[in-house]
């Protein structure tokens, strides 16, 4: 009930009481209570007395619990301004993000989306609120590798979308190698790495090598290629070709993927030698090794050598063996296609 209602209703009661007391006894009325002696005033007066301190006294106590009230719901539109902004930074993969929700119908919720990353569906588009919306186009732009701004939304270089938009920055030109490749701290491992898949691929032997700790299986493959090469051609030995091997873990698809990248410029001998070193020291590169041999055509070394292996071991080249022994002559390289 409103209390504008309420009063004009307690008012109107009041003096209703009041006159049908007055009517029925106009006298004058004093007592003692309490030690109190209260003066003589119509009885009238002492009845609707009563009436209007309890009035008073229910004004008060509904004052008392609307501002309860509205504390609690002040609460809870902190709290979902709070939720909003939870919910814009799960979307927008926020790496700092810290929220104390003070109400229980938020708290559960709230710690959930201060440590998770939401992913919206193609068909999410927007959702009814500004900034919910803003933060949605946001993904859905680095998504379609537009040019967006993120000073707006305070995401850092380490975030999700800040490394995807430095990718797509990279990949329109927007950022330079060399300048990434220098900082470093900035741009993140993430980026630097794909900016060195490039790097790899014409800078010097000795630049190449600054920064060597960015290798990966892909870097690594491009800048191998180019030994012998009549482009962008570099000179290594074998010895500081393993010692890059030994910078990675590679895996026997890695050793056969970096065998077969190496059969295009380098010389058949220093290939020999360097899978036939690198199998003896590890037995995943033996893979490459085998490659290394059939593609040039060392037949009887390879047969010699998976003769004496177990006979689950390398069943694609041991296949190969047997058609080369059948006289079916096939490019050893098909068989390894993925």
């Amino acid at each position: 009930m409103e209390l504008k209602r309420y009063t004009i209703a307690s008012f109107i009661f009041i003096f209703l009481v009041g006159m049908a007391t007055y009517t029925i006894n106009a006298n004058l009325l004093s007592f003692d209570l309490l030690g109190i002696h209260f003066p003589s005033l119509p009885v009238a007066f002492w009845v609707v007395a009563p009436m209007a301190l309890m009035y008073l006294v229910s004004v008060l106590h509904m004052a008392f619990h609307a501002l309860l009230g509205d504390l609690k719901l002040r609460k809870l539109d902190r709290d979902n301004e709070k939720m909003i902004d939870a919910i814009t930074d799960a979307f927008l993969g926020a790496s700092e993000r810290t929220y104390v929700f003070k109400s229980d119908a938020y708290k559960l919720m709230g710690k959930i989306l201060t440590n998770v990353i939401l992913l919206p569906n193609e068909s999410l588009r927007e959702v009814g609120h500004e900034k919910i919306d803003e933060a949605l186009r946001l993904v859905r732009d680095i998504k379609e590798k537009r040019k967006v701004d993120l000073k707006k939304f305070h995401l850092t270089n380490s975030s999700t979308l800040g490394v995807q938009n430095n990718l797509n920055r990279l990949e329109r030109g927007e950022l330079g190698v060399e300048e990434i490749l220098s900082r470093l701290d900035t741009y993140g491992t993430i980026v630097a790495s794909k900016a060195y898949e490039s790097y790899v691929k014409t800078a010097s032997v000795g630049s190449v090598l600054k920064y060597q700790q960015l290798f990966t299986i892909t870097s690594l493959n491009a800048f191998v290629e180019r030994i012998n090469s009549d482009v962008n051609g570099i000179v290594m030995t074998n010895d500081e070709v393993l010692a890059l091997f030994k910078t990675l873990n590679l895996t026997e698809e890695d050793y056969l993927e970096l065998a077969m990248g190496l059969s295009k410029n380098m010389l058949p001998e220093q290939r020999i030698r360097l899978f036939e070193t690198a199998s003896e020291h590890n037995d995943d590169a033996m893979v490459g090794y085998l490659y290394t041999l059939y593609d040039l055509q060392m037949v009887e070394t390879a047969n010699e050598i998976l003769n004496n292996t177990a006979k689950e071991d390398y069943l694609v080249f041991k296949a190969y063996r047997d058609l080369k022994a059948a006289n079916k002559h096939y490019d050893i390289a098909l068989f390894l296609k993925k």
